[in-house]
């Protein structure tokens, strides 16, 4: 291999888009402390995060988008983010930055429904949710995908079960805050990620250019 393909396939190797969004989440969470205090929940549904008499009555849809770049004091944001970090070094090269990006997103989105329909409709009750959790363990859900399905007459790599370990270890451990929404937003990663790779392979199949 020459030296400058040595070098574009290292720059393909750098997460960029983990990295700007783990900026983000340190940025806002700067600006939330800055502000007020980020363990005040008051303070926390000002800032966007998801309370469900907002987005239900008054259609304040957004907060399912800010609510997973706010997060309650540091432990849960550092926590957060290394998890991020290790997924975003496995996944983003793998899926493409674009796909990443919309995956994340979704996740996150998928995540906020996910933890309304609970509160509301099974521990009836209001609840203020904030941090990306639901996000990482929908990345954790197509890692998993990737393992089983991606990886089937390939050979693994013994990266994929050692950052699993790790993030099992950390989230399960670390971070109390994680509520059912977290499970039922992995089995949905795992299925939208299946479903994005299926329809890349039909597509291809096609003639037609897919983003990456």
């Amino acid at each position: 291999m020459k030296r400058g393909d040595r070098t574009l396939e290292q720059r393909k190797q750098i997460p960029y888009i983990t990295i700007l969004l783990i900026a983000a989440n340190f940025i806002v969470f700067f600006i939330t402390e800055f502000t007020g205090s980020s363990e005040d929940p008051d303070h926390m549904i000002a800032m966007g995060a998801a309370f469900e008499p907002l987005i239900l009555q008054q259609h304040e849809w957004y907060r399912l988008i800010t609510h997973f770049f706010l997060h309650f004091g540091w432990d849960h944001l550092i926590n957060n983010m290394v998890s991020l970090a290790v997924l975003g070094y496995a996944l983003e090269a793998n899926m493409g930055r674009i796909s990443y990006l919309v995956f994340y997103f979704l996740c996150g989105i998928l995540a906020g429904v996910s933890s309304i329909v609970y509160n509301v409709y099974i521990g009836a009750q209001y609840t203020v949710s904030a941090g990306a959790s639901g996000a990482i363990y929908g990345l954790m859900g197509a890692l998993l995908v990737m393992l089983i399905i991606g990886n089937r007459g390939r050979k693994r790599s013994t990266e994929v079960p050692r950052f699993m370990i790790y993030l099992a270890f950390i989230n399960g451990v670390t971070v109390n805050s994680i509520t059912m929404y977290s499970a039922e937003a992995m089995l949905s990663a795992a299925g939208a990620y299946f479903f994005q790779r299926t329809s890349s392979l039909i597509t291809s199949k096609r003639g037609v250019g897919t983003l990456n």
